[in-house]
Protein backbone atom coordinates (compact mmCIF):
# COMPACT_ATOMS: atom_id res chain seq x y z
CA UNK A 1 0.00 0.00 0.00
CA UNK A 2 1.47 3.17 -0.96
CA UNK A 3 1.91 6.12 1.63
CA UNK A 4 -0.37 8.91 1.82
CA UNK A 5 1.84 11.90 1.62
CA UNK A 6 1.19 15.35 3.45
CA UNK A 7 1.96 18.42 1.23
CA UNK A 8 5.33 18.44 3.26
CA UNK A 9 6.40 15.18 2.46
CA UNK A 10 4.89 15.52 -1.10
CA UNK A 11 7.02 18.67 -1.50
CA UNK A 12 10.51 16.52 0.15
CA UNK A 13 10.02 13.89 -2.57
CA UNK A 14 9.06 16.55 -5.48
CA UNK A 15 11.86 17.59 -4.60
CA UNK A 16 13.72 15.03 -4.65
CA UNK A 17 11.99 13.81 -8.03
CA UNK A 18 13.39 16.70 -9.81
CA UNK A 19 16.98 16.12 -8.44
CA UNK A 20 16.32 12.65 -10.18
CA UNK A 21 15.66 14.76 -13.63
CA UNK A 22 17.99 17.34 -13.32
CA UNK A 23 20.63 14.76 -13.99
CA UNK A 24 18.53 12.52 -16.47
CA UNK A 25 18.87 16.11 -18.79
CA UNK A 26 22.37 16.33 -17.67
CA UNK A 27 22.23 19.70 -15.83
CA UNK A 28 24.97 19.57 -13.08
CA UNK A 29 24.73 23.39 -11.82
CA UNK A 30 20.77 23.35 -11.23
CA UNK A 31 21.34 20.43 -8.93
CA UNK A 32 23.49 22.13 -7.00
CA UNK A 33 20.98 24.65 -6.09
CA UNK A 34 19.28 21.79 -4.94
CA UNK A 35 21.95 20.68 -2.31
CA UNK A 36 23.62 21.49 0.54
CA UNK A 37 27.79 22.77 -0.50
CA UNK A 38 28.91 19.97 1.67
CA UNK A 39 26.32 17.35 1.17
CA UNK A 40 27.77 13.90 0.69
CA UNK A 41 26.70 10.91 -1.17
CA UNK A 42 27.88 6.84 0.31
CA UNK A 43 27.19 4.02 -2.20
CA UNK A 44 27.44 0.30 -0.16
CA UNK A 45 28.07 -2.25 -2.60
CA UNK A 46 29.79 -6.01 -2.95
CA UNK A 47 31.16 -4.81 0.82
CA UNK A 48 32.64 -1.61 0.27
CA UNK A 49 31.95 1.72 1.23
CA UNK A 50 32.58 4.86 -1.01
CA UNK A 51 31.89 8.40 -0.03
CA UNK A 52 32.39 11.40 -1.84
CA UNK A 53 30.58 14.89 -1.75
CA UNK A 54 27.45 15.27 -3.85
CA UNK A 55 29.11 18.04 -5.94
CA UNK A 56 32.28 15.91 -6.43
CA UNK A 57 29.70 13.46 -8.22
CA UNK A 58 28.00 15.29 -10.21
CA UNK A 59 31.59 17.12 -11.34
CA UNK A 60 31.66 13.19 -12.51
CA UNK A 61 28.60 12.69 -13.56
CA UNK A 62 28.60 12.83 -18.03
CA UNK A 63 27.62 16.09 -18.61
CA UNK A 64 27.24 15.28 -22.39
CA UNK A 65 26.15 12.42 -24.73
CA UNK A 66 23.56 10.92 -26.46
CA UNK A 67 22.62 8.36 -24.26
CA UNK A 68 19.53 8.18 -22.32
CA UNK A 69 20.20 8.24 -18.13
CA UNK A 70 17.33 7.54 -15.82
CA UNK A 71 16.87 6.74 -12.46
CA UNK A 72 13.39 5.01 -11.38
CA UNK A 73 12.08 5.45 -7.72
CA UNK A 74 9.92 3.02 -5.96
CA UNK A 75 7.36 3.03 -3.17
CA UNK A 76 9.35 5.53 -1.67
CA UNK A 77 8.79 6.18 2.34
CA UNK A 78 8.56 10.08 3.08
CA UNK A 79 9.04 11.39 6.69
CA UNK A 80 9.39 14.75 8.19
CA UNK A 81 9.92 16.18 11.41
CA UNK A 82 10.93 19.68 11.74
CA UNK A 83 13.39 20.85 9.21
CA UNK A 84 14.47 17.58 9.04
CA UNK A 85 13.31 14.79 6.25
CA UNK A 86 14.03 11.47 4.99
CA UNK A 87 13.14 9.50 2.34
CA UNK A 88 13.65 5.62 1.87
CA UNK A 89 12.76 4.04 -1.49
CA UNK A 90 14.08 1.37 -3.88
CA UNK A 91 15.31 2.21 -7.58
CA UNK A 92 17.03 1.08 -10.47
CA UNK A 93 19.46 3.13 -12.38
CA UNK A 94 18.97 2.69 -16.63
CA UNK A 95 20.60 3.66 -19.54
CA UNK A 96 19.62 3.56 -22.74
CA UNK A 97 16.49 1.53 -20.88
CA UNK A 98 19.32 -1.25 -19.46
CA UNK A 99 19.39 -1.72 -15.63
CA UNK A 100 22.83 -0.66 -14.95
CA UNK A 101 22.76 -1.15 -11.40
CA UNK A 102 19.76 -1.23 -8.60
CA UNK A 103 19.29 -1.09 -4.57
CA UNK A 104 18.28 1.23 -2.11
CA UNK A 105 18.09 5.26 -1.56
CA UNK A 106 18.48 6.95 1.31
CA UNK A 107 17.66 10.47 1.22
CA UNK A 108 18.61 13.28 3.99
CA UNK A 109 17.08 16.54 3.89
CA UNK A 110 17.02 19.82 5.91
CA UNK A 111 14.88 22.68 5.18
CA UNK A 112 17.12 25.90 5.59
CA UNK A 113 15.85 29.34 5.11
CA UNK A 114 12.13 27.67 4.48
CA UNK A 115 13.82 25.94 0.91
CA UNK A 116 14.07 22.17 1.47
CA UNK A 117 17.77 20.96 -0.10
CA UNK A 118 19.37 17.94 -0.19
CA UNK A 119 21.98 17.02 2.61
CA UNK A 120 23.06 13.47 1.94
CA UNK A 121 22.41 10.49 -0.58
CA UNK A 122 22.76 7.12 0.52
CA UNK A 123 22.61 4.10 -1.74
CA UNK A 124 23.14 0.40 -1.84
CA UNK A 125 24.04 -0.54 -5.87
CA UNK A 126 23.36 -4.25 -6.90
CA UNK A 127 24.93 -5.05 -10.18
CA UNK A 128 23.61 -7.60 -12.61
CA UNK A 129 25.59 -10.73 -13.02
CA UNK A 130 26.92 -11.05 -16.91
CA UNK A 131 24.41 -12.88 -18.86
CA UNK A 132 25.68 -16.67 -19.56
CA UNK A 133 26.41 -17.14 -22.98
Amino acid sequence: MAQQLTAEEQEVLDLFQSFLKGMQERRPASLLEMVLPDGMMTRVSNGEVRQLTIAALLDIFPKDGTSVLEERIYDPIVRTEGDIAVIWCAYDFRVDGEIRHSGTNIVSLARVDGRWLISGLSDTARYPSPSAT
